[in-house]
């Protein structure tokens, strides 16, 4: 009887170590796969700052491109200067309908549209079947004023940069500002007026992608340092 428990007893022990064995595994493969993920999740993080690194390196010669073709303003009467395609630094808006384009201080694409002997609170512009409208801009003599009888009006925000893109990816066809809020009217940019707009929301755009990639980076950078943390406290 005494042998027989012995055998019941040692049995025991050996399925207990087997079992604990087996935890201890499961806890490995466990652990292994997750300094895996770890490793697998940083070597993703830093592709993707290579990968940022190389357009902006991009982004960089095309803006090198494009700014030859830009001065800021020399206008006193304005209340800030602005960065304008060559030609426009003086544009007279007081005297004729139409739209213009400029970069703010903030580095914002601003719309100006302008019309003569009229008034209104936004615009629509179309080209190819396609309309896009700004937002609203009550008169408040600043964003929405008049000098002698032309309205003039600035716009930015999401809707500007929307109807910049538009003209920009149709400055070879026609492209037709429509006059909303008030006697309404419509006007045709000529060539000149098209490209100007096309040109200086490239320019704004590719400037803003560079700042997005950069911010990017900076967070994937910080994230690569978690990781590598967590990596070598576990080493």
């Amino acid at each position: 009887m005494k042998h027989l428990l012995g055998i019941s007893l040692l049995a025991v022990a050996a399925l207990c170590s087997c079992s604990n064995n087996e935890k201890k595994s499961e806890a490995s493969q466990r652990h292994d796969a997750w300094v895996a993920s770890l490793n697998d999740s940083l070597q993703t993080a830093r592709d993707a700052i290579t990968q940022n690194t190389l357009m902006m390196q991009s982004l960089d010669s095309t803006v090198n491109t494009l700014i030859s073709g830009f001065e800021q303003t020399s206008n006193p009467k304005l209340v800030e200067q602005y960065v304008v395609a060559k030609g426009y630094a003086n544009y007279d808006t007081s005297s004729r309908t139409g739209l213009i384009a400029r970069i703010t201080e903030s580095g914002a694409f601003e719309l100006v549209a302008t019309q003569k002997s009229g008034s209104f609170d936004r615009i629509a512009v179309s080209s190819n079947g396609e309309s896009r409208e700004s937002d609203v801009v009550a008169y408040d003599k600043a964003l929405n004023s008049r000098i002698g009888g032309t309205s003039i009006v600035a716009f930015k925000g999401a809707k500007a940069d929307s109807i910049g893109e538009l003209i920009h990816l149709n400055s070879s066809g026609d492209v037709v500002v429509a006059f909303k809020g008030g006697k309404g009217g419509t006007t045709k940019l000529d060539k000149q007026q098209k490209s100007m707009i096309a040109r200086t929301w490239e320019y704004y755009n590719t400037m803003r992608e560079i700042d997005r990639l950069q911010r990017q980076s900076l967070l994937l950078n910080e994230k690569c340092k978690i990781i590598e943390t967590r990596i070598n406290q576990d080493l």
